[in-house]
């Protein structure tokens, strides 16, 4: 797949700040940055300023990792999950786009090379403060994005123009869904959110599949993982 936003890039700091849930994999950073930079071309004049809403946020490392590389043309992040265990981790991740945030963790890891005299966390300090960034805005919660009555509130606080997902998978993920999934999903998100929205998912196989009649603006696969990009006011109701 050639990418478009996303230039190959040492992303070596990120994995020193961020911190993940154990049994639930992540999306890859670059994979990140590309999947946005396509959704978010198909908002307006595609520079934003947008709100992105990762429904399926787990430690919340996707969104971190846009507030981090792309917070300049963010307005905001809603992150939510139906499962509570791993929310502290992604308030934890997302405190790093807090004014501040960055240098504290510096800080954190300047005190862990003190104490243990490891270069590595000397290093890793170093990173962080390479990062730099604006603070961005961010609320985290719990709602099953399945449950149009649960994220509704959400979406009316937030009215966020990209969601961007990954579909659960691995050994402690709560995910129930029937091999429908993406095709559930995305109909249950486009059923609170504006029609000119963008809904970027990504999930393991050859292909995502949308719901019945729903023309996808964009679609690509990268190794195991296949990913689909439509807009909230294409999407059929019915499944």
């Amino acid at each position: 797949m050639r990418y478009h936003h996303a230039p190959a890039a040492d992303h070596g700091a990120l994995d020193a700040v961020l911190v993940s849930a154990p049994g639930r994999p992540t999306l890859p950073v670059r994979l990140t940055l590309e999947l946005f930079g396509r959704a978010l071309s198909f908002v307006g004049d595609g520079t934003g300023p947008v709100t992105v809403w990762d429904p399926c946020c787990g430690a919340g490392t996707t969104l971190a990792v846009l507030g981090l590389c792309r917070g300049s043309v963010l307005s905001g992040l809603l992150g939510s999950d139906v499962d509570p265990s791993p929310l502290d981790l992604a308030r934890r991740n997302l405190a790093l786009l807090d004014p501040g945030g960055l240098d504290g963790r510096a800080r954190d890891l300047d005190a862990l090379a003190a104490r243990h005299g490891k270069a590595s966390y000397t290093g890793a300090a170093s990173a962080v403060r390479g990062l730099g960034g604006a603070p961005v805005s961010h609320e985290v919660a719990v709602a099953d994005a399945t449950d149009p009555a649960a994220t509704a509130p959400l979406v009316a606080r937030h009215r966020p123009h990209v969601v961007i997902a990954d579909l659960p998978h691995g050994i402690r993920t709560s995910w129930s869904g029937s091999d429908d999934a993406a095709s559930e999903l995305v109909t249950a998100l486009a059923a609170v959110l504006t029609p000119d929205a963008v809904i970027a998912m990504a999930g393991l196989g050859r292909k995502l599949v949308l719901p019945s009649g729903t023309r996808a603006l964009d679609r690509l696969r990268v190794g195991h993982r296949a990913a689909a990009i439509a807009r909230a006011g294409d999407v059929s109701r019915s499944t």
